[in-house]
Formats: C-alpha cells, structure tokens, sequence
C-alpha cells in the first residue's frame, strides 16, 4: 500500500466527521430532495492509479461532486468497504486498515464496479486524441479503461455523494475557502496535483466552471466553440492549485445531450485545445 506524498492530504479527509459537514453544507447550501449530501456514504477522495501514472502524462478530471446511486455494485464498494476500513482505522489507528479502500480506489478503473459508462467516453476522447500508443496496446474490448487506468486520475471539488447535483457554484465557492472539511478536500487535490503532474486539468460540467476560475484563475481565460451548438462551449487557461501552475480545460459534460454528444463534436473539442496548448508552449 503506498500513496506517498498524499497519504496526509488523504487521510485528513477521511478523518473529518463526514456526518457533521454534510449536514453543514446541506444547510449552508440550502440543499433539498435528491440534491442533498448523503450523510451515510463515506467521502469519494479520487479514483485512478496515483502511484503510477506517469508524471506529465496524464490529465486530472476534476467534477462538481459524486452520483449516489442505489445498486448493489454501489452499496459494496463505496459504503460497505470504506465503512469496515474505517471502523478498523478508528479502532486500531493503524493505516494497513485502510488498505483495502486505497487499493480499490488506485486499480477503480480495472474492476468490474467502475462507470463504464461515464468514463469510457473520457478513455476513447484521450486515447484517440492523446495517448494513441496506450490505446493500441490493448484489444478492443479494454483500451478505454486501459487509457483511464494509465493517464487518468479523477477527483471532485465536493467529495460528498448526492443523487443528483444542486449546487449552486458562487456559493460553494464562497464555502471552499471556510468550511474545514472542503478545505480539506481541496488540499488533497493539491497534493495529487503535486504528485501526479497532469498535462492539464479537465474541468467538467459547467458548474464547476465559475468556482475553479474564481479561486485558482491564473492569468487570462479563453472562451471558445468550436462546434455549432451551445454544448461544445469551451473555457480554456491556466490554474494555479497550491504553487503548481497548470493548463486547464472547462467542458460540459461529455455524453450529454447538452454538452460534448457526438464524435464530431469530441474531435472540435480536442482540436480546439491542441491548438490552444500549442499556442500557449504545451506540447
């Protein structure tokens, strides 16, 4: 088991009464219905192979907050198996208790519990545009998850769980910067940064958009489209997270009928950055 320089960042997240700061952002947030913070699902810190992905060649994709879905697959290991690890951390304060989640949350994107729905679509867009070696290397029946694996590492700016998302993002902002348990989060981001080097930050879901340039904005942003509709609708800069400078890349959501949908409108997308990365001495 091994997290290295981030197993302080990480465990000052799983840490936190997870029941009390939920139930201080519902109310700070005014949250209701299937937009509430689940009090009940220990905190999503990252999916995503952090101890292994090469430094620079990878991207972080960075989410408002995590899906709390209702099926088995669900209630094992993202309930069940951080509550046991848990129980045994707090009883016995040795961190080899916490073994079992750390593992399935660097190898997520080679079990059979992970999003393939979701993610795939993330995994073909990178490895089509970015990291064609990795995806060439596998069958047809895994390159996707393979490039996820390889050169993806997933965190969000809330790490709690939530039906559906209701967060209003000039006010989570505003909360970022005082409620301990987000603070804590977002130290844990840093910290993978730090770690991890990603070629870029991919920022995805609108929402997002508004509290990552108003706390880490770094410089000038570029908005662009470069497809025909309002989906394709890109944001493009830098953030400086902690002291590392990094490029980043604001999207909705990929797959959606409101945002990136096609294959056209993927590869806009992708060559719209590739020219901004350029543009800008990225390679």
């Amino acid at each position: 088991m091994v997290l290295g320089m981030v197993m302080d960042e990480w465990l000052e997240v799983i840490e936190q009464d997870h029941e009390a700061a939920v139930n201080r952002l519902n109310q700070s947030l005014n949250l209701k219905g299937d937009a509430l913070l689940d009090p009940n699902v220990p905190p999503h810190t990252y999916v995503g192979d952090i101890d292994s992905v090469p430094p620079g060649e990878c991207v972080l994709l960075l989410g408002i907050n995590p899906k709390r879905n209702f099926d088995e697959n669900f209630q094992r290991v993202n309930i069940n198996l951080p509550m046991e690890c848990l129980h045994n951390y707090r009883n016995s304060g040795k961190v080899v208790d916490l073994e079992n989640w750390i593992q399935f949350q660097n190898q997520y994107f080679l079990r059979e519990e992970r999003n393939r729905r979701y993610f795939n679509k993330y995994g073909s867009w990178l490895g089509k545009h970015w990291f064609t070696e990795t995806a060439s290397d596998f069958s047809t029946a895994d390159w996707k998850q393979m490039v996820c694996h390889r050169h993806l590492v997933e965190v969000d700016t809330v790490q709690y769980f939530s039906h559906k998302t209701g967060l209003n993002p000039e006010h989570l902002a505003d909360l970022i910067q005082t409620e301990p348990a987000l603070g804590a989060n977002m130290r844990l981001i840093e910290a993978i940064i730090k770690k991890i080097k990603p070629k870029w930050v991919q920022v995805t879901g609108k929402s997002g958009w508004v509290i990552i340039e108003r706390l880490f904005g770094h410089g000038t942003f570029t908005d662009a489209n470069p497809g025909d509709k309002q989906g394709t609708e890109l944001k493009m800069g830098h953030v400086k997270i902690g002291e590392t400078v990094t490029p980043v890349l604001m999207t909705k959501f990929f797959g959606s009928m409101a945002g990136v949908n096609s294959n056209k409108e993927k590869d806009e997308v992708a060559h719209a950055w590739k020219r901004w990365m350029s543009h800008h001495g990225h390679p």
